[in-house]
Formats: structure tokens, C-alpha cells, sequence
């Protein structure tokens, strides 16, 4: 590990790394180590998966060691030559709609889960780069069903899953900001994520409503505030100006929202200027 990483580590504070510890553990799945072999560095850890008789009787668990990449698919495979299925299908299937067969859309899932438990191992080893990378993978394999021909039913099967892998994007992207020193793109990012899900729920509430169980993207907003309440309290993370704009817009406040919205255009030019 490198000095600098190691630094970064040090300074995290120990209420957010409890919080990512309890985020981003998942039972079933137990990281190892991280280890290199043939000069490509590789996560090792271990799964739980429970033993079932042929009648469907529990019989007792497995724990089995496996490994995956850390960088690219986690499995290490190239489908057909590409990086995953997700650059394979985009890649081979164009137009507005895109055409899925069940054996894409189990590739898809498979895929998904695969960056979906590296993603979590990301998380608790403080790597958000590749975090945000697996998110968005993530992401992009919801955009592409969502565009495809397949039913209802089974895009819904991917898309109520959005908001979990949006809370995760914006999370990852938040962290590499705060390393970068750049404490207001994060509490701007993480304001932004938390109103897509809660746009997302309300698009899609007649879908949650048919479920069963919790309320998933209230859920999903509830972490992300409460990681921006360790943030302030740790960081002094700053309340983005969007957030201070919608607050006073609640509040009829317009003296207010007209002097925000002049720091937003004024924010606006100098990244203008600084980009040319």
C-alpha cells in the first residue's frame, strides 16, 4: 500500500469508517485479503451458500474461497472479447430500443451481482474510485434494460434496484471529492442523489407499493443524510448551495433565494474561466 493511501486511510474519522463497516458489510460474503499473483492484484474472500436437499430441505452451509479481480470484470473473464457483457451488449445492440433475451438478461444479473459484492469490498477498503466505477457499471446496466424490449416485470426486477446503486455512486463520488479537498462538489453531489431518489420514488410509487417490505429509496436517502450529519460533525462539510436554495425557496424567502442564485452564476463563470 502506497504512503500516500495510507494516509488518506488515517485521516478518515472513526465514526465514518463504523458507518461504512455497517453499510457495507454483507453477511454472505466475508473479504480476506487483498493479494497479487502474476503481477494483477486480487481480492480474496469468502461465501456462504447455504446447502439444499433435493426436496428443498436445508441441509447445512458452505463456506468456499474465491477471488476476484480488482480491477476490470471482477471475475477476471473477457465475454466475448470485451470488458464485460454490459460493453459486449452495448457494443453489438443499437437503436432506441434494445432487443434482450432471457440470456442476456441473466448474463446481466449475474454481472451485476458480481460488481455489486466487489463494489461492497471497495467500500470497506477505502478505495471509492473503484466503488464509483462498479456503481456506475451498475447504473449503465440499468440504463440499457431500461431502453431494451424486454416486459414490465422483468425490468422492474433490475430498476427497483436504482436507487441503492445511485446511494452507493453518490456516496463513492462524495468520498474521492473530500480527499481532493473539494468539500463543496460533495455536499452538492450527495444533495443531488438524495433528490434523483426521492424523483425515482415517486415516479415508481405505484411499482413500490405493489411490494412488500420497507421503504427502500426513504431508505436509501436516510444513509446518505446520515453520512452527511458524520460529515459536518467530522468534515466540516458545507450545506450546498442548491440545498440552501431549496430551503429558502420553502420558505418564500425570495431576498434570499436571488442573492444564492447570484453565487450560483458567479460559481458558475469562475469554473468557466478556470476551465479555457
Amino acid at each position: 500500500m502506497e504512503q500516500s493511501e495510507e494516509r488518506e486511510r488515517e485521516q478518515l474519522p472513526t465514526t465514518i469508517r463504523a458507518f461504512f463497516q455497517r453499510l457495507y458489510r454483507d453477511p454472505r460474503y466475508v473479504l480476506l485479503d487483498k493479494v497479487e499473483r502474476f503481477g494483477r492484484e486480487r481480492l480474496a474472500f469468502m461465501e456462504t451458500s447455504t446447502l439444499l436437499s433435493p426436496t428443498g430441505e436445508v441441509r447445512g452451509q458452505a463456506h468456499l474461497t474465491q477471488e476476484y479481480m480488482h480491477n476490470g470484470r471482477p471475475d477476471g473473464d473477457r465475454p466475448y472479447g470485451e470488458d464485460s457483457i454490459l460493453d459486449y451488449l452495448i457494443r453489438n445492440r443499437s437503436g432506441d430500443t434494445v432487443e434482450l433475451g432471457d440470456e442476456d438478461l441473466t448474463a446481466l444479473r449475474d454481472e451485476s451481482w458480481q460488481y455489486y459484492v466487489r463494489r461492497n469490498f471497495c467500500f470497506l477498503l477505502e478505495d471509492y474510485y473503484q466503488a464509483r466505477e462498479d456503481a456506475e457499471h451498475n447504473l449503465g446496466i440499468c440504463d440499457l434494460i431500461d431502453r431494451s424490449a424486454a416486459g414490465d416485470a422483468a425490468k422492474w426486477s433490475y430498476l427497483r434496484w436504482w436507487p441503492w446503486i445511485e446511494r452507493d455512486r453518490a456516496i463513492a463520488q462524495a468520498m474521492s471529492d473530500l480527499a481532493q479537498g473539494e468539500a463543496e462538489e460533495a455536499a452538492t453531489g450527495l444533495y443531488r442523489a438524495q433528490r434523483t431518489i426521492e424523483q425515482f420514488g415517486e415516479k415508481h410509487a405505484d411499482q413500490y407499493g405493489e411490494e412488500e417490505g420497507e421503504d427502500l429509496c426513504g431508505h436509501m436517502r436516510q444513509h446518505i443524510s446520515v453520512l452527511v450529519d458524520l460529515l459536518r460533525r467530522d468534515k466540516d462539510l458545507p450545506v450546498s448551495l442548491e440545498e440552501q436554495f431549496d430551503q429558502a425557496a420553502a420558505e418564500g424567502n425570495r431576498a434570499e433565494m436571488d442573492r444564492i442564485r447570484g453565487e450560483m452564476i458567479r460559481r458558475a463563470v469562475d469554473v468557466g474561466d478556470e476551465m479555457e
